[in-house]
């Protein structure tokens, strides 16, 4: 499911391989079905609107992931299908700002997309996970973004634009993005989603341990205690809390913050939403 960024629309994707797109007629207040967008060849695993409204991305397990423009009748054109991935895509995430599109696939790879001449391109492939990439997120300015994965690792990827400070080398005018940080041993099955909170900065990961962790950015400690990637700059996060099951178990150096209840989960963990208070 997702919002169009307005609210005013709704969109939804299943295993009939079609996306529903909901809204309110006039005089109405439950939603009703708006659009009906087909052409995936398989269950479709995810759609997102871009910050704009006027683009939903969708991806299915036929290994694609589809384009489409919503022009001002609200009529839905399928500009672009992208077959970058060689196995199933199971999520789709736009850049907080820009029209930048970013997908997880089975075949362990984070996929970037954007428009170049009238038609979509994959502009980077970031690899390094060893096993199905489930998530992806954006932190709130864009510049970094987080995927988690089936070998139960959260890495953290960094976009260097070409003339960086950092010195690392760009192809032409593209940028580069680069793992600066991969947080292992927290999680002992594969973590299914992720989500970057845009007021705290608090990256939240579910499992299929029955546990969501939150991670927070340490700065300021030294790279000894970190596990990042040799990188011309590293990030650091540490586990600031656990949900298992019914509670929250707090570090110890938060063990005097407010404690948050959650009824428990009996199946995979779906995303939480922390109130702000908790890490404030």
């Amino acid at each position: 499911l997702a919002w169009s960024p307005g609210g005013a629309l709704l969109a939804s994707c299943g295993g009939d391989r079609a996306v529903r797109v909901w809204g309110r007629a006039a005089c109405r207040v439950s939603l009703q079905c708006v659009a009906t967008l087909e052409g995936h060849e398989n269950e479709v695993k995810s759609v997102a609107w871009a910050p704009s409204g006027s683009l939903l991305a969708t991806c299915s397990r036929d290994k694609s992931v589809w384009v489409w423009e919503v022009d001002e009748e609200e009529e839905y054109e399928c500009v672009s299908v992208l077959n970058a991935h060689t196995q199933d895509v199971k999520h789709v995430v736009w850049h907080p700002s820009q029209e930048l599109l970013a997908s997880a696939s089975y075949d362990d790879t984070v996929r970037l997309y954007r428009e170049e001449e009238d038609d979509w391109v994959c502009c980077a492939t970031l690899e390094g996970h060893e096993s199905t990439v489930w998530a992806v997120a954006f932190e709130k300015g864009g510049e970094r973004l987080a995927s988690v994965s089936d070998d139960k690792t959260l890495r953290i990827w960094r976009r260097y634009n070409p003339g960086n400070q950092e010195g690392v080398a760009c192809s032409g005018s593209d940028p580069t993005w680069k793992c600066v940080c991969t947080l292992s041993g927290y999680h002992s099955r594969t973590i299914y989603d992720v989500s970057w909170c845009h007021l705290t900065g608090a990256l939240a990961t579910a499992c299929g341990d029955d546990a969501i962790r939150v991670f927070e950015e340490s700065p300021t400690l030294s790279h000894e205690a970190a596990s990042p990637i040799s990188s011309p700059s590293s990030l650091t996060l540490h586990c600031s809390a656990s949900v298992l099951r019914t509670s929250v178990e707090a570090e110890p150096s938060r063990r005097n913050r407010p404690r948050v209840s959650f009824s428990r989960h009996m199946s995979l963990m779906a995303l939480a939403v922390f109130p702000v208070s908790f890490l404030e």
